[in-house]
């Protein structure tokens, strides 16, 4: 059939206004339906699609490497020694598997798989830095267990292997002390405070202060007061909350040689000091 007086364009152009029109309003008609079932979700139903979609868990997983590390943070030390397993079961050549290992068993009293896991470290360390932390680790086993002499050698084969690190010297100098060797531990010290400004940056996050806080208590064996609390203020200052509470737990207990500072009036003054800096740090934390 034919339509002589049909204009094709025309039509064309009315038809295509004409399906926009449908279109924009079904866009419409499914905005507003969204909106409206997003507040049923919100009202009736036990989640939010917001929260839904931004609240997915992360795609990374955590490595056995990291999950050790976490937990031995948190002082769940066996989970640790369980997780340093899978991750030595990957990398068994890896030295720092076996020495958190080690860590661990330290920290749960198990001084004998604590020994075993640091020879084991020490085997597959390569760095003179490496194998340097793994002798000083050693080297504090011995020195908690009461074995002085034994942590010296130890404290000292660090120190010959990676001698940019000033609180191998430290720990030196903290076993003459002990060992009533007030000369060689002042020698010592002497050059431990030549290398002081070294002492943040090979200490671990967990550590800082720790350098500072054991030359605080090597003079004090020296009676260079005014060096004890240059040391303590340094070891607060680094880690205020730690060593707060370090000071106050060690001025309590007879046993500790920093129990003869417990009355001392200069002592009081830097722990209000830095009492007053932790909590205000705390408040920016917060």
């Amino acid at each position: 059939m034919k339509y002589p007086n049909l204009d094709l364009s025309k039509m064309a152009f009315f038809l295509g206004r004409v399906m926009a029109r449908n279109l924009a309003l079904a866009v419409c008609i499914t905005l507003a339906g969204a909106g409206c079932a997003k507040k049923q979700i919100r009202a009736g139903m036990p989640f939010d699609l917001d929260k839904v979609f931004t609240g997915l868990p992360s795609l990374v997983r955590e490595s056995w490497k990291e999950k050790g590390i976490r937990l031995a943070k948190e002082k769940q030390f066996d989970q640790a020694i369980q997780a340093f397993m899978e991750h030595v079961a990957e990398e068994p050549e890896d030295f720092f598997g076996f020495n958190g290992i080690a860590v661990c068993y330290k920290n749960t009293g198990d001084h004998s798989n604590a020994m075993k896991n640091y020879e084991r470290a020490l085997e597959f360390a390569e760095s003179p830095e490496d194998k340097a932390k793994v002798l000083a680790n050693i080297g504090n086993l011995y020195f908690t267990t009461g074995k002085p002499q034994a942590a010296l050698g130890y404290y000292k084969e660090a120190a010959a292997e990676f001698d940019k690190n000033p609180l191998y010297l430290v720990f030196i100098a903290r076993t003459f002390v002990v060992l009533n060797d007030y000369d060689r531990a002042r020698k010592v010290l002497t050059s431990a405070e030549e290398m002081h400004k070294d002492l943040e940056k090979y200490e671990r996050d967990e550590d800082k202060g720790l350098g500072s806080y054991l030359m605080a208590y090597c003079y004090l064996a020296l009676d260079q007061e005014e060096k004890v609390f240059q040391h303590l203020e340094n070891a607060l200052r680094a880690s205020p909350e730690k060593y707060k509470s370090r000071i106050q737990s060690d001025i309590s207990d007879e046993k500790s040689l920093l129990y003869t500072l417990k009355d001392d009036p200069q002592l009081k003054k830097v722990l209000k000091k830095y009492s007053a800096f932790s909590a205000a740090s705390r408040s920016n934390k917060n």
